[in-house]
């Protein structure tokens, strides 16, 4: 998916935050299924950084602002 508004572009840095807090937050438990909270973390990593290539490669595009 590519981003083509600033629309969209905030929408995914939201996103991305709601994303990080998760991450951070499952990275912060213990006791249960180890396994299941390995999975959840790699998939969640996969989505964030998803989320900040589509960001890179939208700011990349951009006009320089001065």
């Amino acid at each position: 998916m590519n981003l083509t508004s600033e629309i969209e572009l905030a929408n995914t840095r939201e996103k991305l935050r709601m994303l990080e807090e998760d991450y951070e937050a499952h990275s912060g438990e213990t006791g249960g299924d180890e396994e299941l909270r390995e999975i959840t973390l790699e998939s969640l990593k996969r989505l964030i950084n998803q989320l900040k290539e589509e960001i890179a490669r939208y700011e990349a595009h951009q006009p320089v602002q001065r």
